[in-house]
């Protein structure tokens, strides 16, 4: 049984790392979240499109990109899952914390989120094409 988990940590490891490796280089911004009771995947798709669209609207240069993931191995409880945030510098990723906490649209997205989830873990990662 441990072999096994550490066969599962080292699987979801490997796809992180291809997942950043594979990207162009830039930034990425984890957050890990839990959907709230009586939200939906659905809820989040929606209201995350729309942070997506926000935001390249309104930082400069835009060229900011969002995953959602879920795991199909190891933790797999149900409503559990991650923002995956790519931003092509630490000047942009910046700039959309500041248009999301100073422009009424970006508050009223970000509080659909919070409604939606709560994301109680963030990270911040420098990516780098090898």
């Amino acid at each position: 049984m441990k072999l096994l988990t550490v066969k599962v940590i080292t699987l979801v490891a490997m796809i992180g790392i291809y997942s950043i490796s594979h990207a162009d280089s830039g930034y990425r911004s984890v957050n890990s979240c839990m959907l709230n009771e009586g939200r939906t995947m659905d809820d989040i798709r929606v209201a995350n499109s729309k942070w997506v669209e926000f935001v390249n609207e309104n930082v400069e240069g835009g060229n900011i990109t969002s995953h959602i993931i879920t795991s199909v191995v190891g933790d797999m409880t149900p409503g559990k899952f991650q923002f995956v945030d790519s931003f092509p510098s630490l000047e942009s990723w910046a700039a959309h914390l500041t248009a999301i906490e100073s422009i009424a649209e970006g508050i009223a997205i970000d509080a659909a989120i919070r409604e939606a989830a709560i994301c109680a873990e963030s990270q911040l990662y420098k990516a780098e094409e090898s």
